[in-house]
């Protein structure tokens, strides 16, 4: 035997070749012998297999570890801190997520690198990318097993990396336009949709051939029970309700059509109840309000004499909804959509101003500024509430009450008439291009780069997509379209909530512009909207939907935040 030869065969696995050798000499039980040799090898593969697919899993979780770490070094709430601090706050998260991944050691600490992000013409940093790298060990279940044969295989080693990056989002101007039309003054859910259309007896429309039943808007017009074929408000009783019109002890007056009088309250005031027109309980033509309601009040004798005289009003169907539950104690108050986008406003502001302070401590933080205007028929106009209807930062604006806008619905005069009897629209009461002009004659001519001298502009539009500049009623038209692509080309951007238009809401009659605008229409709103609608990078749209029984103010916060979150500085 040669030197060499004697040397690997004093080591262990010399040994076991030096066995094998002499075995596979001896032609005896060779099937046997084999058979047993090969468990080794055999052993060899399996356990190597289980812990490279052990090691392989750690190195999955350990990577996912090290995305969760450089992740939250670009949260708001570390982009705006000092680098050291990012590298300590990166390195420590890591570490105590990777303590928790079953035997996996690190090799060391990891490395974290921060690289500023400055944008161009910029004088500071405007975020940071975020790398860390890792090295470490998982320990092999098998591997103690080989160590005696010489074969040092106790660890596998594992390496990876992540990375992230952010940049602080720009200052931005919202030019905020409300939809305050007729049209939006419906419940903002089913129940309230039932209960207005139960509470607004419909007589007339029988006499135009439509079907007779209630309607889901709450219409505002001193006359409306006039001009509206005969709506007169009841409560849940069926009984008719009328409003004083010198302010007394009774509030409200509930008239059975049996003649029985009831206050606010419902207790019983009076009997032999009667209007000096028609109402629901004696057909329709009522005349206009003020009416006389003539009763014998409880306890008195029926003489003429005793009689009383009271000078009340028909309410329309919008003081029914805002009173609903005033009208129907026990029922809940009936929200309207009106109502539902001021609760929203002062929500966004609330919303936006703590996204202001998530990056207070930047060198140049982003300021968000808001300006509000409503529209419907004519031009928008700013809000007169201050400082809502001029440029102001959430920070000022979000301590003030947003006003009520439903309060602020048009009063209208007529059918086809607005809020006097010399302009008549014809219906056509939500004018999409005069706001889409007058947005775009108030916004820049050219769109900021988003630092806060020259902040970037959106124009967010919120409405139900019903358009009737022409008394047509319909989606946006191909002209309105390309007013929006006028303003996009300034470099703004359109973010719309549409506050979807039901079509169970008009299809209640066999009226056939309704049914018509529900079957032609009502498909087409969204479609148009979204074409009106900004695109984001990823192909999606800044544009949310919030239907019937949906959180209308979550829904115009989820589109600020997408507003945000797509928005970049640009170079």
């Amino acid at each position: 035997m040669s030197q060499n030869s004697f040397r690997a065969a004093r080591t262990p696995l010399g040994r076991i070749f030096a066995r094998l050798r002499a075995l596979a000499a001896d032609t005896t039980g060779n099937v046997l012998m084999w058979t047993g040799l090969s468990i080794i090898p055999m052993m060899f593969v399996f356990g190597f297999s289980l812990d490279y697919a052990r090691a392989e899993r750690a190195r999955t979780l350990m990577n996912a570890a090290a995305d969760a770490a450089v992740l939250s070094a670009v949260d708001p709430t570390l982009l705006v801190a000092s680098d050291s601090s990012v590298q300590a706050s990166t390195i420590a998260l890591f570490k105590s997520q990777a303590a928790s991944i079953k035997g996996v050691t690190l090799s060391s600490d990891p490395t974290v690198t921060v690289t500023p992000i400055t944008a161009s013409g910029a004088s500071s940093s405007t975020g940071r990318t975020v790398t860390l790298t890792y090295r470490a060990t998982n320990s092999n279940v098998f591997g103690s097993i080989f160590k005696g044969m010489g074969i040092n295989a106790t660890t596998l080693p594992i390496t990876g990396s992540a990375t992230a990056s952010a940049s602080l989002p720009p200052s931005i101007d919202f030019f905020i336009a409300l939809d305050v039309s007729p049209s939006m003054l419906i419940s903002t859910t089913s129940t309230g949709i039932a209960n207005l259309n139960a509470g607004a007896r419909w007589d007339g429309a029988a006499a135009f051939g439509w079907i007779v039943t209630g309607c889901t808007f709450a219409c505002h017009s001193n006359n409306s029970h006039q001009w509206n074929y005969g709506m007169f408000p009841i409560d849940a009783n069926g009984y008719s309700v009328f409003l004083p019109v010198s302010s007394g002890s009774v509030t409200l007056y509930r008239v059975a059509c049996n003649g029985n009088v009831y206050n606010q309250s419902g207790t019983q005031i009076g009997s032999y109840g009667t209007i000096n027109t028609a109402w629901h309980c004696s057909g329709t033509g009522p005349a206009a309000n003020p009416v006389t309601l003539r009763y014998l009040p409880s306890g008195m004798a029926n003489v003429a004499g005793n009689y009383v005289n009271i000078s009340v009003n028909f309410p329309d169907t919008w003081w029914l909804a805002r009173n609903y539950a005033t009208v129907n104690p026990g029922q809940s108050q009936i929200q309207l959509r009106i109502d539902a986008e001021g609760t929203a406003a002062q929500g966004l502001l609330n919303y936006a101003y703590n996204y202001e302070l998530n990056y207070a401590n930047a060198s140049v933080p982003p300021k968000y500024r808001m300006k509000f205007y409503t529209f419907a028929y004519g031009t928008p106009a700013p809000i007169s509430t201050s400082p809502f209807g001029t440029m102001t930062d959430v920070a000022t604006s979000h301590n003030t009450s947003f006003p009520d806008l439903g309060a602020q619905a048009p009063l209208m005069y007529a059918n086809s008439y607005w809020t006097d009897a010399a302009t008549y629209t014809g219906n056509a009461d939500t004018q999409m291009t005069t706001m889409l002009n007058t947005m775009q004659s108030v916004m820049p001519a050219t769109a900021g780069n988003g630092a806060q001298a020259t902040p970037q502009d959106v124009l967010v539009i919120i409405t139900d997509g019903a358009n009737d500049d022409n008394g047509t009623l319909g989606p946006l038209t191909a002209s309105q379209i390309s007013q929006c692509t006028a303003i996009k080309n300034t470099g703004a951007r359109i973010a719309i909530l549409y506050t979807e238009y039901a079509a169970n809401t008009i299809t209640g009659t066999s009226h056939p512009t309704f049914n018509s605008f529900a079957a032609n229409s009502i498909p087409n709103i969204l479609p148009q909207l979204q074409a009106c609608a900004s695109q984001n990078p990823d192909g999606s749209y800044l544009l949310q939907t919030v239907t019937a029984n949906q959180d209308l103010s979550a829904a115009l916060n989820a589109l600020f935040a997408a507003t945000v979150k797509t928005a970049v500085l640009t170079k």
